[in-house]
């Protein structure tokens, strides 16, 4: 064993003795949910009755419940229990997910439903409920008088007008299902976010499920509001102009504990249908901390979205929960493989992210008028899980690495190739297309419950390390670049002639996250104790980023308490002075996040990050991510910030969603290059400007990289390069839809480099196979083109992989960086710095237990 091997091994074996986890545990996650049929809408009872019997197969015989699929799985027989039946909250070990819109449907429930339910499509079912509803409506248009400008049909006024209703056969019925099972649950509505109980009188208010009470004694307003045919003492009162689409977190007691608001909206949500509102860019969506693990619960849309993903992971997200009603993208023999879409969705972010451990998909399927959906439950967990194996499909899918649970479908699926993929598909698909509406088996979707273990709470206990005898093709041994007990994530590097720096994260006592910066002065192959940064004490330190200017000098940005901070240091890092803020003008309700840096000369640097002081499009009010850019000169800030990007035109779609992320800026000397990601176009595409004025002034915004406008495109993590004849790259992971692809599978996503303005260049070397890779970073060479290293999935776990590329970004091989197949470790968001002769990649590794910042070198001349 070479030295180097032999070093990685002693130190880890060293810093990781106690490294068991004393609060891991085992709890099972739940995913699934009902087939829409009419019947069980008819009333509260029959809502009720319907998902009782879903969860729990010793009600299918009770009198009222309506029929369930034969064979489909339940909640009740499979449960855990909560560790100590006395504190059923505190100890609970069962997650229940349901899918999104199950709560909407209540909308259709008793009298005032009838006309909705009975109607031949969804234009008839929503004037019958503004008609019955009426009364509400004026109630609450009188209330908030800004309903009487939304456009017709008032459907946000509706969705205020079924408050009631929703909370009496909705949130009701799901705490009660919660306190029935003792265990956690999510569950999705779309109602107003904000409500309360009004009743005629507090003292003969019954106890609601979850330990509700009255908030208001107002008889007059009881006798207004109640929308159900009952007499009850009580009504639920929207208190909020704003009905969103939500997830509703329920505890072993019943206790309503959170509510996650959607951020992305779907067409039917939008204005001159539902007319629903986004949840707030910052505020929507965040980690719900619960005994059943952390949870990350991204409704639909926000599943395939990069910054909301990002954000959940770096909230220390474990349990990744997609509530979904997946219509309009139906098995069928043309245009894109439903299947492929949702691979690229939530499970793509399981793959992706390193904190998320597990995954559930619970689905609403069946027909709904003409909308249709035919998607399968499912639970997976992050492929180097023991309960990984053996892997399983979606319908018409091959195997996908950590796929543990899947509902089966309408009708056989074998594995494939026990069936050419061309033939299983087209038969799948002419299964799919007799279910919609019209069709020979119009609605014989199958609801059903799939159930996986997981483990959540856990730091990774200690391995033996057995490195190879040396590296893997032209890379070193891969080395701890700072041995800790401790987890570490986010590593950033720059370098300048010799000089190589690093900085990450590392969780410190209380758990808090903290800055520090390595320093190497041989290219990467020793490095010195890190040092600390500012602070931590005041929060929270995220997503360091570095550049190496002229001398000795070094500059760090970096995130804390919503702000964006710069140190400076003229010692060759190893001391930083007080840290500053990028724009001290900044009201202190706003949020900034993920800066970039990039040195422009002696003393100067320009910096870009996501600023949210801007308002999205409407009357909402509601935050605009916007990418911000500000000069650094003198060592201090100009007090130059504005906003890059928002100045192009917006698709009518992305009104009010039109939010920018994931800011990368690079220089070489006055020449800078900043890359984001944007959502104008109502999908996430790569945008690039260019300065030659070290970052005072910009020229227009350049796509690169798009495919057809026509053909939605999610771009992810584009990170900048100047080469060194000034040729602008940009390298992103890329996903795109391809309506070829009905009769093989859609590669998901890839890892490309596109110049500025022009086409991408897939240089990952998986060309069409169906192997997802994310998170690239680039560094340009001293004598052209530029290497990049990425994180790929080629075997399931996460490998670090790297290229060199010329300055028009073609590939000229693919090489292996992580020199280990050791199972049950992964390899995450490299970092890569190019020295004079060498290159320098840094990474996540839990090859030995918790996470830590790991290092491989190779020669320039050796990449290709």
């Amino acid at each position: 064993m070479r030295r180097a091997g032999a070093a990685l091994a002693a130190a880890l074996l060293l810093v990781l003795a106690t490294a068991a986890a004393a609060d891991a545990r085992t709890v099972r996650v739940f995913a699934g949910g009902p087939r829409y049929d009419a019947s069980w809408v008819q009333d509260r009872a029959a809502y009720r009755a319907k998902l009782l019997a879903l969860l729990d197969a010793r009600e299918r015989g009770a009198a009222g419940a309506t029929a369930v699929r034969q064979g489909a799985g339940d909640v009740a027989a499979r449960l855990l229990g909560p560790s100590d039946r006395a504190r059923p909250a505190a100890t609970a070990r069962d997650l229940v997910t349901l899918p999104e819109d199950l709560g909407l449907l209540a909308a259709f429930t008793g009298t005032r439903g009838a006309l909705a339910r009975s109607a031949p499509d969804l234009t008839t079912s929503i004037l019958g409920l503004l008609a019955t509803y009426a009364p509400q409506i004026a109630t609450y248009t009188a209330t908030f008088p800004e309903l009487a400008q939304r456009p017709f049909p008032p459907t946000r006024a509706l969705a205020l007008a079924l408050t009631d209703t929703f909370g009496r056969v909705v949130v009701e019925t799901f705490a009660e299902l919660a306190d029935r099972l003792d265990a956690y649950l999510v569950a999705g509505v779309a109602m107003a976010q904000h409500w309360r109980v009004v009743c005629t009188s507090k003292a003969q208010m019954p106890e609601l499920p979850g330990g509700v009470g009255c908030d208001v004694e107002s008889p007059a307003r009881v006798a207004l509001l109640r929308t159900i045919d009952d007499d009850r003492p009580y009504a639920y009162e929207a208190t909020s102009a704003k009905p969103s689409t939500q997830a509703l977190v329920f505890d072993p007691d019943g206790k309503l504990v959170a509510k996650q608001v959607k951020t992305y909206l779907t067409p039917v949500e939008l204005p001159g249908q539902l007319d629903l509102v986004p949840g707030d860019v910052s505020r929507g969506l965040s980690a719900v901390r619960t005994p059943v693990g952390v949870l990350g619960i991204v409704t639909s849309k926000d599943a395939w979205m990069p910054d909301v993903t990002q954000k959940l992971d770096q909230a220390g997200v474990e349990v990744l929960v997609q509530p979904e009603f997946f219509v309009g993208d139906t098995v069928r023999r043309e245009g894109q493989w439903a299947p492929d879409t949702l691979l690229s969705s939530g499970y793509a972010a399981l793959l992706r992210h390193p904190s998320i451990t597990a995954y559930a998909l619970p689905e609403l399927v069946g027909n709904l008028f003409d909308f249709s959906a035919d998607a399968q439950h499912a639970v997976a967990v992050e492929p180097r899980s023991a309960t990984a194996r053996p892997r399983q499909a979606l319908v018409g899918q091959p195997p996908a690495p950590g796929m543990a649970a899947v509902s089966p479908w309408v009708v056989p699926d074998p594995a494939w190739p026990d069936e050419p993929m061309a033939e299983r598909r087209a038969r799948l698909g002419v299964a799919g297309e007799a279910l919609l509406p019209g069709g020979p088996r119009a609605g014989a979707m199958v609801e059903d419950v799939v159930a996986v273990d997981v483990r959540v709470g856990e730091t990774p206990e200690r391995r033996r390390v057995v490195p190879r005898r040396r590296g893997v093709g032209p890379f070193s041994d891969n080395r701890l670049l700072a041995p800790s007990a401790r987890p570490q994530r986010n590593v950033a590097l720059a370098a300048r002639g010799r000089r190589a720096y690093a900085a990450f994260e590392e969780r410190g006592p209380g758990g808090r996250w903290r800055v520090r910066v390595a320093r190497s002065a041989d290219e990467g192959a020793r490095w010195r104790a890190p040092v600390g940064v500012g602070d931590p004490a005041l929060g929270d330190q995220w997503w360091p980023a570095l550049a190496a200017g002229p001398g000795r000098e070094v500059w760090l940005a970096w995130q804390q308490r919503d702000r964006v901070l710069v140190a400076r240091s003229v010692d060759g890092g190893r001391r930083f002075g007080a840290p500053a803020p990028i724009d001290a003008t900044v009201p202190s309700d706003v949020h900034q996040w993920h800066p970039s840096i990039a040195a422009t000369g002696p003393g100067s640097a320009v910096v870009a990050w996501v600023d949210e002081r801007g308002r999205v499009g409407g009357e909402l009010g509601l935050p605009r991510a916007q990418v911000h850019v500000a000069t650094l000169r003198d060592g201090r800030p100009a007090g130059d910030a504005r906003a890059l990007s928002g100045d192009g035109p917006v698709a009518a779609l992305a009104t009010s969603m039109a939010h920018a992320w994931a800011p990368s800026v690079t220089a070489r000397g006055g020449d800078v290059l900043v890359a984001w990601l944007d959502f104008a176009t109502y999908d996430w595409r790569v945008r690039a400007r260019r300065s030659s004025d070290g970052g005072r002034t910009f020229g227009g915004a350049e796509p690169t990289g798009s495919g057809a406008p026509q053909l939605e495109q999610l771009a992810d993590h584009p990170q900048a390069a100047l080469t060194a004849a000034g040729k602008p790259l940009v390298a992103f992971a890329d996903w795109r839809k391809d309506p070829t692809t009905a009769d093989r599978p859609h590669r998901l996503q890839d890892v490309v480099v596109a110049p500025v303005g022009g086409s991408a260049v897939q240089v990952d070397g998986d060309g069409d196979a169906q192997r997802p890779a994310f998170a690239p970073a680039i560094a340009a060479l001293p004598r052209g083109g530029a290497v990049v290293a990425w994180q790929g999935h080629r075997h399931g776990p996460a490998d670090v992989l790297a290229a060199r590329v010329d300055d028009e970004g073609r590939a000229l091989r693919v090489l292996r960086v992580d020199d280990t197949r050791l199972a049950g470790s992964g390899q995450w968001r490299p970092a890569v710095a190019a020295g004079p002769r060498q290159v320098v990649v840094a990474w996540e590794d839990d090859r030995g237990g918790p996470p830590q910042v790991v290092v491989a070198r190779a020669r320039a001349s050796r990449l290709g």
